[in-house]
């Protein structure tokens, strides 16, 4: 009956393992910019999670070779990974990289401050769900709770609970806004919120705007992501 017990312990354990690994595995799609070690031409993260990353790149990278990896689009510390996978794909290249650097590496990394905007950081797992971005493009307007258009600029990313906007005008964190997109042969956006975060993208010399909406998932903005997944 012990022997019965203990392995049925040692299942569930592994079971409890397996899932724990599989959330921290969630990919979470996205268009990021990275340099990489010894590439001339940027590459392109396609989706990422804690453990490692989907690249599109020119060049072929050799399976096992440790690359560091250098954010173009979040601010920290660059961090390496090594090739797992790297395949053909029409004109150029997907490879499969897993992070190698050590947690304190990982914390000071551009990996970690992608992660925790992009919704997956390890102390908002519970809200994963809410605040999965969604890549997007197009026009798209702040404006105030009245709805007078503060700036036009862009939005690169939508999710249930809040959205990534590019403004070449800086708004205070703390502002009540209301993110509005009128996009032909997409349905209107105009959804409430405050803005957590501004800071200013050192490229492109225009400012990264994080919206948390004033309610999660709203109807407008479920099907404006659908639409986007088409």
């Amino acid at each position: 009956m012990l022997k019965v017990f203990s392995k049925l312990r040692s299942f569930l354990l592994g079971q409890e393992i397996i899932e724990a690994e599989r959330r921290r595995a969630v990919r979470i799609p996205c268009r990021i910019k990275v340099g990489v070690e010894g590439v001339g031409a940027p590459a392109t993260v396609l989706n990422i999670s804690v453990l490692g990353l989907r690249l599109e790149i020119s060049g072929r990278l050799r399976k096992n070779t440790v690359l560091a990896l250098e954010g173009r689009d979040f601010p920290g510390q660059p961090l390496s990974a090594r090739v797992v996978w790297c395949n053909s794909h029409n004109n150029g290249w997907l490879a499969g990289l897993m992070f190698v650097g050590s947690n304190e590496e990982k914390n000071i990394s551009w990996v970690k401050t992608a992660l925790d905007k992009l919704g997956a950081g390890q102390n908002r797992v519970k809200e994963r769900r809410a605040h999965v971005r969604v890549p997007a493009e197009g026009i798209a307007y702040l404006a105030n709770r009245a709805g007078d258009r503060l700036c036009e600029g862009e939005l690169r990313n939508l999710g249930l609970g809040g959205a990534l906007f590019l403004s070449e005008v800086g708004v205070q964190a703390g502002t009540s806004v209301r993110l509005q997109s009128d996009i032909s042969g997409r349905p209107k956006l105009d959804e409430p919120g405050t803005v957590r975060s501004c800071r200013k993208d050192v490229r492109s010399q225009n400012f990264l705007v994080g919206i948390e909406f004033s309610e999660t998932g709203t109807e407008p903005v479920r099907k404006f992501l659908r639409q986007l997944g088409r």
